[in-house]
């Protein structure tokens, strides 16, 4: 089991913060604070309470790099994971156009609230993510290229974003939209657990002997069904003449993230079980169904 995050600091941690303050601000506190004792002696506490608050308030920008590593132990302060954009590449010659950004997630040790080893295992999954990431980039990038000076026109955005930093995962999701006589949405998402460090795949959410194929499947298909109910606009492979459209079940390893609410959702890229003209589609699946497969975990 991880170790809890330090929620309290110590006397020596906290002055060795303190000191990070600037001299100049301390003396603006104190003068506000003796200003209000003279006139209005009953609101002393205020005052010093709002004093205490601006030297809080200021205490971060001012703190050198060994303060600030004191300061780690409190609460809120730090993140795990940092998600920044490193390289952009921009082109536009009227008939092909490209917006590429390069974007790799850094792993901040200060964030990290377990051992060693877990520091370690996220930065592996970290590289791990980045060198996929990149690599799908270039691919892609590539293409684009020997369009470009080809009749006709063509168009690649490729960018990556956050969807999940909850407490227990980090999600990133890499989307790539390209365009040549038709458009074509792919995205590929990452999921980090925090209390391991480690890149999750779909499998590795379920016991080993778990039946989450069929299981995921028969969920999925079912919210298909509800929703073509509702929509007649709403149209899957289920029903179909042609066996080799029909979506009979997911990968092992289907590409997924958990949400915010720790729900699994299901990913499938455009044209894999309904119509391009769907495009990309997430299912959530309901927790009450993941967890009487975990059960036996």
């Amino acid at each position: 089991m991880s170790r809890r995050i330090k929620n309290t600091i110590s006397s020596k941690e906290l002055l060795q913060a303190m000191g990070g303050i600037r001299d100049c601000y301390v003396k603006e506190a104190d003068y506000a604070a003796c200003a209000v004792t003279k006139k209005q002696p009953h609101r002393w506490y205020v005052a010093a309470g709002m004093a205490a608050m601006l030297a809080l308030s200021i205490l971060l920008p001012n703190l050198n790099k060994a303060t600030a590593y004191a300061m780690q132990s409190l609460p809120v302060i730090g993140e795990y994971f940092k998600l920044v954009t490193f390289r952009e590449y921009r082109f536009d010659d009227g008939r092909h156009s490209a917006d590429v950004k390069w974007n790799k997630i850094y792993a901040d040790k200060a964030g990290m609230d377990d051992s060693e080893k877990t520091g370690k295992q996220a930065h592996k999954s970290v590289k791990e993510i980045n060198a996929q990431m990149e690599q799908k980039t270039e691919k892609l990038l590539k293409e684009f290229k020997k369009q470009v000076g080809a009749l006709g026109y063509s168009s690649l955005t490729v960018d990556s974003k956050v969807v999940t930093n909850s407490s227990k995962y980090y999600c990133v999701m890499l989307s790539a939209f390209s365009s040549q006589a038709d458009g074509y949405q792919a995205d590929a998402f990452y999921t980090i657990e925090k209390s391991t460090g480690n890149l999750l795949e779909l499998s590795n959410l379920f016991p080993e002997n778990a039946d989450y194929v069929d299981v995921l499947t028969a969920q999925i298909k079912k919210q298909m069904r509800q929703n073509m109910k509702k929509d007649e606009n709403n149209v899957y492979f289920l029903d179909t003449d042609t066996p080799a459209a029909l979506f009979d079940k997911i990968d092992e390893n289907q590409q997924f993230y958990i949400n915010g609410k720790d729900e699994i959702v299901i990913c499938f890229a455009e044209g894999d079980v309904a119509p391009a003209s769907m495009g990309t589609l997430h299912f959530v699946i309901p927790q009450k169904v993941v967890k009487e497969l975990q059960k036996n975990e």
